[in-house]
């Protein structure tokens, strides 16, 4: 019998959203809400656009042929690095108060996490 198995580049997004609220949280208790509500939008600024890069991997046609991939895989890292640079722009320019130390420690934290993706392919969540 065939059990779901969520693709790795979901459970990365899942994760990375996680640390974020986690950082928000111990925020929150460190620093106040301004600090957490900063780290959260971090945190977002970090996701929103690997999800895009994401998206542009996983549709139907991007697997079709290396040359497929590839053009999928620039649009995506493209679109990743232009969206992330907008939704910089978006909370700077928009948001007052910001904590920089929220802000930037959600986003950082939130990237590191790709640092254990190998370990989402290793079969260590096989139930074996």
């Amino acid at each position: 019998m065939t059990s779901f198995r969520p693709q790795p580049i979901l459970l990365i997004l899942l994760a990375q959203a996680a640390v974020a609220l986690a950082v928000a949280l111990g925020l929150a208790l460190w620093q106040g809400r301004l600090a957490a509500v900063s780290a959260l939008l971090g945190g977002a600024i970090a996701v929103v656009p690997n999800a895009f890069l994401a998206a542009r991997l996983l549709t139907p046609g991007a697997g079709s042929s290396g040359k497929a991939l590839l053009k999928a895989a620039w649009l995506g890292e493209i679109g990743k690095l232009v969206l992330t640079a907008l939704l910089f722009t978006i909370v700077l320019v928009t948001i007052r108060p910001i904590s920089a130390l929220g802000l930037f420690g959600g986003y950082i934290a939130a990237q590191l996490v790709i640092f254990g993706a190998p370990l989402l392919g290793s079969g260590w969540l096989d139930d074996r």
